[in-house]
């Protein structure tokens, strides 16, 4: 099928990291949490294991920040905290033509531990800030990808809330 193009999505050239809207990193490595559902085990010419949308394993978000500073204090409180993640990938398109375009994840969650903090004379610290999330929600060019919430029982993928029927039987 001649003639088809996807945007080709670039680098991440640029990010930001935000505690309850006060900036507390630039630059950082993050891993936006994987969205595993749990799955039941069904009898179908043997056993083939479902996925079940409508419960979810842990969301765990991981920052890398450098250096021991306030912000890196911010990240820690053991208490439930409102994250922001905004970063900038270029996308090229058919023509050639190169844009930065922006995205952000929204977050909640509470840090899980306080990380470890390796000093080595000459060297910057890297420390591993993680934590268990109960809401994420991901935008890319200003388009909701999806919300995964899970105190709110909201599991919407491309605009689709795939828990939505569950609440209208109870």
């Amino acid at each position: 099928m001649a003639g088809l193009f996807l945007n080709i999505c670039g680098p991440v050239v640029s990010d930001t990291a935000y505690v309850n809207n006060e900036l507390v990193a630039k630059d950082v490595e993050a891993t936006l949490p994987e969205v595993t559902p749990t799955t039941a085990d069904v009898q179908a010419m043997g056993t083939m294991s479902i996925p079940i949308w409508q419960y979810l394993e842990n969301l765990e978000l991981s920052i890398t920040k450098i250096g021991v500073d306030k912000g890196l204090r911010s990240m820690m409180k053991p208490e439930p905290l409102n994250l922001e993640l905004r970063f900038v990938q270029t996308v090229t398109d058919a023509n050639g033509n190169t844009k930065n375009v922006g995205c952000k994840a929204f977050m909640k969650g509470i840090p899980n531990k306080l990380p470890e903090i390796a000093v080595t004379p000459g060297e910057s610290t890297e420390n591993e800030c993680t934590m268990m999330l109960t809401r994420y929600q991901l935008f890319a060019n200003g388009e909701e990808m999806f919300l995964i919430d899970r105190l709110a029982g909201i599991c919407r993928i491309a605009g689709k809330d795939y828990a939505a029927d569950l609440s209208s039987m109870l």
